[in-house]
């Protein structure tokens, strides 16, 4: 009796026969850098992550403070408390000193930093 459906024969070529799931002490050692490799990466990503999380947050309650104190000083500019003009002449001015205090206390050019000094052996030569 015949069925009609074709026969399907799968050939391996030599290369494949031979077992290749044993490793070498070697690969198992390069296997396992890889591994703490990635395990590491992994847990850079996700420190970065926290990291940007809180810098958004940062950014945000910044932005609120802003607008809570140009809201604060319309509403006494409005009422005559303040001299608008006048308080921003100020204020540049503590922002002009912060500025010239920071670039003092930073070098005006950075330093070259030193080149490693390689270890080497005491050559003889005859």
């Amino acid at each position: 009796m015949r069925c009609g459906t074709r026969l399907m024969i799968v050939v391996h070529p030599p290369s494949a026969r031979v077992d290749f799931t044993e490793t070498t002490p070697h690969e198992e050692h390069l296997l396992e850098r890889l591994t703490m490799l990635e395990n590491t990466l992994a847990r850079l990503a996700e420190r970065l992550e926290q990291g940007l999380k809180l810098l958004l947050r940062q950014s945000e309650t910044a932005y609120t403070n802003h607008a809570l104190v140009k809201s604060l000083i319309e509403i006494l500019n409005e009422c005559g408390v303040v001299d608008n003009s006048r308080l921003e002449s100020m204020w540049r001015a503590e922002c002009e000193k912060l500025n010239e205090k920071t670039t003092e206390s930073s070098p005006a050019t950075p330093q070259p930093k030193k080149a490693r000094k390689a270890k080497r052996k005491a050559s003889t030569s005859s």
